[in-house]
């Protein structure tokens, strides 16, 4: 049966969760930027104005009397403060809007929303597939198994990367933290071109964490129970993985 990845569960929760965390910030930021924090400076205002108006009526009272007119201004003013009695409106401070504009709506709504969908997308459009007669389909072309010269697994019980050559000097690179089951697609080529190194699922011989070794014990153990062979088991195959799916032993898998 052909074996093709497809992007990690993980990584697309990730992805799908920093996109709606910057949808939500971008969202808020619009509401600061466009309705709260002008209403705030616009009650700062109205009660700076009250103030001053009392302020001025209050000392043109002490050299006159108050026209009607400016009566009426007074207990306006009054009911203005009057309404802030508790707490004096605090006026804006000036980075808050350029703060909400570029952070919040054009750092994370308008960048943010599309990088991560961007991002998702690419993912999901990068495929690759083996067949069953060694045929690999990556994005960079097909290549059948004579055009496949090589395996360099030295990044990969590390970094989960492993890179596969093809004649004309292309690299393809598969990355276990990003795909499901290229563990599996590493162990089939790391069965050709390291043959007995490797188990089934890319893990070095004997690898403890590898399925192989732990059937071998499980196969061991039962035979043990039913009287027969006791001898440690040895994991033969070509490949890796672990319980929790990680890729060549390192960040891969879900």
């Amino acid at each position: 049966m052909a074996i093709e990845t497809k992007v990690q569960t993980k990584l697309t929760l990730q992805n799908t969760a920093y996109a709606v965390i910057c949808l939500g910030l971008g969202m808020w930021g619009w509401y600061d930027y466009s309705i709260s924090i002008p209403r705030q400076q616009a009650t700062f205002e109205e009660y700076a104005a009250a103030e001053k108006t009392k302020s001025e009526l209050e000392n043109l009272a002490k050299a006159t009397a108050l026209s009607d007119a400016e009566k009426e201004q007074f207990r306006a003013a009054s009911d203005v403060l009057l309404r802030y009695k508790d707490e004096k409106p605090a006026e804006p401070a000036a980075y808050d809007r350029p703060v909400q504009l570029w952070l919040y709506i054009v750092g994370c709504g308008v960048m943010g929303v599309p990088y991560f969908v961007w991002l998702q997308f690419s993912l999901s459009r990068r495929r690759y597939r083996l067949d069953d007669d060694g045929t690999l389909h990556a994005p960079e072309g097909t290549f059948t198994p004579e055009k496949i010269v090589g395996l360099d697994l030295t990044k990969w019980m590390a970094k989960s990367i492993a890179t596969v050559e093809v004649e004309g000097g292309t690299k393809i690179t598969l990355d276990d933290y990003k795909y499901k089951h290229v563990e599996d697609i590493v162990a089939a080529l790391a069965a050709r071109f390291y043959p007995g190194e490797w188990t089934s699922d890319a893990r070095p011989i004997g690898d403890p964490k590898s399925r192989d070794t732990k059937k071998a014990q499980e196969d061991a153990e039962k035979r043990a129970a039913d009287g027969g062979d006791t001898a440690s088991p040895v994991a033969h195959g070509g490949g890796k993985g672990d319980a929790d799916g990680a890729g060549g032993g390192g960040d891969g898998g879900d």
